[in-house]
């Protein structure tokens, strides 16, 4: 009975400590809910590059208005379906127009950076976005980053500098590693402002129809007429459905669940999964340098964003 009894308090004890790293490592309730929301965000994005890439040459404000417009339908389906039509009708005009141009400058400097630095190389440097959500979170709340803060913005910028090493021979597009800077830093400043807003109401779907209609005017004013071909007509579509709309709805939900900046090291696997999508459908090429890039730049977002 005593070996019985010593039995089962061990049993219980083992149990006890592997139910505490379940817990730990597959987490519940909100932070459960708040990963699960950022995951599917981060697969739904890797898939961004790719279809950038297929729907190239397309020029890029017509990409991005007759997305966001697909977008826009699929959103205004899914609210009739839940019944929240009125809500999706009734988002201010201001949070409409920050969200749109969050959304849409985002894009519109990746496409422009893809076109002139290629898509992996585009990919790592508009991967400073989690560092520069970090930087502005501090800024925010008025507190000089950290030394391991530190550590990880340089290592953010050492990784831009790695993946674009090979065109440093006198093959560097500055002004496409400016465009994709800016393309990081405005999701950076969007992340930032819907993370202060705490109403749950979505506004992305509403905000995509904004702006694929301010989209598509400027495709008319500045850029030539093109129509495009099947395989850039799915993509588009897929773009539209996927990392525009599904994939900003779950971040933009998350980002109102949890710190923006504890969220952002989540999406670590993002690079390395877009660029895996490239190589595997041939579709850009994918180095040891910009591996290695995008590496240090997701040590320096994990540093970052995980220093307290």
């Amino acid at each position: 009975m005593q070996v019985d009894g010593t039995l089962t308090a061990t049993h219980h004890r083992r149990f006890g400590q592997l139910e505490a790293w379940a817990h730990s490592a597959f987490p519940r309730g909100p932070r459960a809910k708040t990963f699960a929301l950022v995951s599917g965000a981060v697969v739904l994005w890797a898939s961004w590059p790719a279809l950038a890439t297929i729907a190239y040459p397309a020029p890029p404000l017509l990409v991005l208005g007759a997305s966001a417009l697909i977008g826009f339908l699929f959103s205004f389906v899914l609210a009739a379906k839940q019944k929240t039509l009125t809500t999706f009708a009734t988002v201010p005009f201001k949070t409409l127009a920050f969200v749109a141009v969050g959304l849409m400058g985002n894009n519109a400097f990746y496409l422009a950076a893809i076109a002139r630095i290629g898509p992996a190389e585009a990919n790592v440097v508009h991967y400073l976005w989690p560092v520069f959500l970090v930087v502005l979170a501090s800024a925010l709340h008025r507190r000089a980053p950290s030394v391991l803060q530190t550590v990880g913005i340089t290592c953010g910028f050492v990784g831009v500098a790695v993946a674009l090493s090979p065109q440093m021979g006198g093959n560097l597009d500055l002004i496409g590693v400016l465009l994709g800077a800016c393309g990081a830093l405005t999701f950076a400043i969007y992340s930032v402002g819907r993370s202060l807003a705490k109403v749950e109401t979505n506004v992305v779907g509403p905000s995509l129809g904004l702006a694929g209609i301010a989209a598509l005017a400027a495709h008319f004013a500045f850029e030539p007429v093109y129509w495009p071909t099947t395989g850039q007509w799915l993509a588009i579509v897929l773009m539209g459905i996927g990392p525009f709309t599904a994939a900003n709805i779950f971040w933009d939900k998350a980002t109102r669940e949890g710190s923006a900046a504890t969220i952002s090291s989540l999406a670590f696997l993002t690079p390395l999964v877009a660029m895996m999508l490239l190589a595997v459908f041939g579709l850009g090429v994918v180095t040891i340098a910009t591996v290695v890039g995008a590496l240090f730049a997701i040590l320096g977002a994990v540093l970052s964003a995980g220093s307290k």
